[in-house]
């Protein structure tokens, strides 16, 4: 027979073997649940980038504008294949990208596919060509062969500390794009997507009124410029870029000015208040006719390292004394004023949070000539190492916004 104590000790005895087990249970579980989390992010992650790149490149998006489609239809347009589209449409649904209409009871019961209809969701929407906030060729992009072969090279760049851009296609990036132009305009698209998709909080985050002049280096096809010429009426401005970015421009720019018929007289006045000059910003800067100015350069910084991104900075510089001596030469009585330098970038947080800057960074990595996004702390020791002091950081209130504008003014 058991005593009471013998009787007490199994007890206790059972109870710990329950907390083990039940310890080891509940460890089992998370490791599976983080396991199936990362397998879900490999398969997911890498699907949804590609299918997006596929339904822009079919314009799937333009075809539902005027309204819900049959699977059918979409194909007969696209020239797919209609259960395959199927498949794909019905995959970006259960992310919000498109989603299924509900069929009627009798045909779901029937099982007629060929009902299967689809429409267009807000972010769906954002694929059209057309659209305000289109970021089709940004979509585009990412459906690149050179560019999928710089990402699924990705590991050449970890090990070796080089961009895999350059050793998945022989060429670095620009000079890629300088012999291939078809891939060159969609990589200009893209980047003019994405820089229309900021404007407008980057006009009303910063004051331009209390120059004469703005300056855009690097600015590709000057739609921020343009808005900001347009904003402010009393401004003139200068774009540089490299040749075929300014080529690019002027066609952009007559395009806006003859479509655009209702603001036919703003195009017009914006067209005479900007001088659009090539060069190359490793060389020289044009220095700006007025003192009272100011230097942009958006998202440029982020591609060179900090080596080369001194060069771009110095010789800057070397453009804003001249405007300075220029200035004093016209008028030696008139007080001396210091061109403003607007770094508009994105700054890497300190910490784990999420934030795009940080899967941002590894396309830096592996695109560029080791390009990278920098914290507030890289941007202080870069830009006094080349001759400027920071003055202000202006961040965005919106955290979809996540470029921050860092006003620089020449080191006294």
């Amino acid at each position: 027979m058991y005593s009471c104590k013998d009787m007490a000790n199994n007890s206790d005895s059972y109870s710990l073997n329950n907390s083990i087990n039940s310890s080891i249970k509940n460890n089992f579980l998370a490791l599976q649940t983080s396991a199936f989390t990362i397998v879900d992010m490999l398969a997911r992650s890498k699907l949804i980038s590609q299918a997006v790149c596929t339904v822009a490149k079919l314009k799937i998006a333009d075809y539902l504008k005027d309204g819900p489609k049959s699977v059918d239809e979409l194909a007969e347009e696209s020239k797919t294949h209609p259960d395959s589209l199927y498949r794909l449409l019905r995959m970006l649904s259960s992310v919000g990208i498109f989603a299924e209409t509900k069929q009627e009871e009798g045909r779901r019961e029937s099982g007629d596919n060929n009902k299967r209809k689809f429409e267009l969701t807000p972010m769906a929407s954002l694929l059209q060509s057309e659209a305000k906030s289109s970021i089709r060729n940004f979509a585009l992009l990412f459906g690149l062969e050179s560019f999928n072969r710089a990402i699924d090279d990705l590991s050449y760049s970890i090990e070796t500390g080089e961009n895999s851009f350059k050793h998945a296609n022989g060429l670095d990036i620009f000079e890629y794009f300088q012999q291939n132009q078809k891939e060159a305009q969609i990589f200009n698209s893209a980047m003019t997507s994405l820089t229309s998709l900021h404007v407008s909080s980057i006009t009303s985050m910063y004051n331009f009124s209390q120059f004469n002049a703005v300056i855009d280096i690097g600015g590709g096809q000057g739609i921020l410029l343009s808005t900001i010429l347009k904003n402010y009426p009393n401004l003139h401005g200068i774009l540089f870029d490299l040749p075929h970015a300014i080529e690019s421009a002027k066609k952009l720019y007559v395009s806006n000015a003859t479509t655009n018929s209702q603001d036919h007289n703003n195009n017009d006045d914006v067209l005479s208040r900007c001088k659009l000059i090539e060069g190359d910003f490793f060389k020289s800067i044009p220095a700006a006719p007025d003192a009272d100015c100011c230097y942009i350069i958006k998202n440029v910084i982020l591609n060179w390292d900090d080596e080369s991104a001194a060069v771009i900075l110095k010789n800057c510089l070397q453009a804003m004394k001249k405007t300075m001596t220029m200035n004093a030469n016209q008028d030696n009585n008139k007080q001396k004023i210091h061109p403003k330098l607007l770094i508009i970038d994105t700054i890497m947080p300190e910490g784990n949070e999420p934030f795009v800057g940080k899967f941002t960074d590894i396309l830096m990595l592996a695109l560029t000539h080791k390009g990278r996004i920098r914290t507030e702390k890289e941007f202080h020791k870069l830009l006094n190492s080349s001759g400027f002091d920071i003055a202000n950081i202006i961040r965005s209130p919106y955290s979809a916004n996540f470029l921050s504008i860092i006003e620089a003014t020449p080191s006294s």
